[in-house]
């Protein structure tokens, strides 16, 4: 007669640990999201109020500037990358694993948002 084997069970405990570091760092990225948004809005308004300015001057068509669309964009589209290639490579990692390449990916996706909300502005240097 042979006994049934009992199926092993995976531990909780991992599991809860890379939900929670999913989660923090998930809120963090939203944070970077929704400043990259607040850029767009508060870049696109200045230099619509600096055309509209320039058109009450005369001759001072020729000095309007035009909304670095691309650059705004790619700013707010950073940290969502950055947060879904990061959950892609640690959808079966060990949490250390899934700490770590977060990290990474948080510390990659701020260097390059905060260059782009310094250089943004400096492209249209009022």
């Amino acid at each position: 007669m042979t006994a049934a084997t009992p199926a092993s069970r995976r531990s909780p405990s991992p599991i809860v640990g890379r939900v929670a570091v999913w989660v923090v760092f998930g809120a963090l990225f939203t944070y970077m999201t929704v400043q990259s948004v607040g850029n767009l809005v508060t870049v696109s308004q200045s230099v619509r109020a600096f055309n509209t300015f320039l058109e009450t001057t005369s001759g001072g068509g020729s000095l309007q500037r035009s909304t670095p669309w691309g650059w705004l964009v790619l700013d707010i589209a950073i940290a969502p990358v950055a947060f879904v290639v990061a959950l892609w490579v640690t959808r079966r990692a060990r949490l250390s694993v899934t700490v770590g390449v977060f990290l990474v990916a948080f510390a990659a996706a701020g260097a390059l948002w905060l260059d782009l909300q310094l250089f943004v502005p400096r492209l249209l240097d009022f």
